[in-house]
């Protein structure tokens, strides 16, 4: 006997289907954003050292190579030098001066005058097509190479292996400058995190051993093992927001204001950090009360 459904019936049952799938996977997906949300906050809280190094190290850094990168920024004497620079009478306008500037790779200017003036050491702007070619001075017919080259090709114009080789020069120097700032800020960062973490594990460590949770052993192995991995984790965090502000140096300044809320961050979570361990040492050797006594503050028992 053929049974018939109703059509009524097969829909309704198909909707209840499709809302309980839907009602699943929209737990799953709170489900995960909570489970998500519940490590980041345990890792910021656990690594307050290394995120407000991080934060204020990467902050700096952005905004000092924010300001670099701008020709305006640049010491009066080296704004001369750059509008000087391959011109045979007179000097360029500000705009082109500027374009000239732009020419050395970012990576380099963002380091400050020093680096560009020891980039420009042993390098000429050389022109593109040769000036008593009729190529003149303006920014897009020159590009910065190793004077001795420049000076013994003389009155010709630059072939294009010779153009490609210029322009392989700069990469590299832009390469070694990034590397090199990069090196540099990581280091800052994990020995600015070690340091921090190593006053507030000392402190949290010592407690526990007074307490007898820990021993002397167990302290020191639990002190070294915490400052080591602040010391990684800020150079690491360091080290990220420090590539890419060098890869990307025209974003720098949005880079160091993003920073800055890591910064805080950070430093808020050892604000609780701090209260908690005075309170822990507090419970152990009554610190308020003792300082109350100390300045009077406490009424005399009859």
């Amino acid at each position: 006997m053929e049974i018939k459904h109703n059509p009524l019936e097969l829909l309704t049952a198909k909707v209840q289907e499709t809302f309980a799938d839907t009602q699943n996977l929209a737990n799953q997906a709170v489900s995960k954003v909570q489970e998500t949300t519940t490590v980041v906050t345990t890792w910021v809280q656990s690594a307050p050292s290394s995120i407000a190094s991080a934060g204020v190290i990467a902050t700096q850094e952005a905004f000092k190579v924010a300001h670099n990168i701008r020709f305006e920024n640049l010491p009066a004497h080296l704004q001369l030098k750059v509008a000087r620079a391959g011109v045979r009478h007179g000097m360029r306008n500000v705009q082109e001066a500027a374009k000239v500037f732009e020419s050395i790779p970012a990576q380099i200017r963002a380091q400050g005058p020093e680096a560009i003036r020891n980039f420009c050491r042993d390098k000429d702007w050389s022109h593109i097509q040769a000036h008593v070619n009729g190529g003149g001075s303006e920014a897009a017919n020159g590009i910065f190479e190793h004077f001795w080259v420049n000076r013994a090709r003389g009155g010709v114009d630059m072939t294009a292996e010779e153009l490609a080789v210029a322009k392989q020069v700069l990469a590299d120097a832009a390469f070694k400058a990034a590397v090199g700032e990069i090196v540099g800020a990581v280091i800052q960062g994990a020995v600015t995190s070690a340091a921090i973490e190593l006053v507030f594990s000392i402190l949290e460590n010592s407690l526990l051993c007074v307490e007898g949770k820990i021993t002397q052993q167990e302290l020191v192995q639990q002190v070294a093992t915490a400052t080591a991995k602040a010391g990684i984790a800020g150079g690491v965090i360091t080290g990220i927001l420090l590539t890419i502000c060098m890869l990307f140096p025209p974003i720098a300044a949005l880079l160091g204001a993003a920073a800055i809320p890591l910064a805080i961050a950070g430093i808020g979570f050892m604000g609780v950090r701090a209260w908690e361990i005075f309170c822990h040492g507090d419970r152990l050797f009554g610190i308020t009360a003792q300082t109350q006594k100390f300045l009077g503050m406490t009424e005399p028992t009859v």
